[in-house]
């Protein structure tokens, strides 16, 4: 799990996700990771039914699902999973 801080922000990324990461091509990747280190603010952010804290991130056909809890005088996210569209509501 890699983590990154900063004075009120705590971001998590889990193996699986930092594996599909590097799987993809270097502009992708670069896409991602902006992203994430924007998160929980951006665009296309959605919370998921059924889930109290969950939400994604759509960055064209890629899905970033993370978990957001404030705790505290932080505000921590846990990057739970980043594939394709359809693969990753399956896991």
């Amino acid at each position: 799990m890699r983590t990154y801080k900063n004075k009120n922000k705590e971001i998590n990324i889990s193996k699986t996700a930092q594996k599909f990461v590097s799987l993809q091509s270097l502009k992708r990747q670069v896409q991602i990771y902006t992203a994430i280190y924007q998160l929980p603010n951006g665009k296309n952010i959605k919370r998921l039914h059924g889930y109290k804290n969950r939400y994604r991130v759509r960055i064209g056909d890629i899905r970033i699902l993370f978990d957001k809890i404030n705790a505290e005088d932080i505000l921590k996210i846990f990057v739970v999973d980043v594939d394709n569209r359809g693969d990753v509501y399956k896991k």
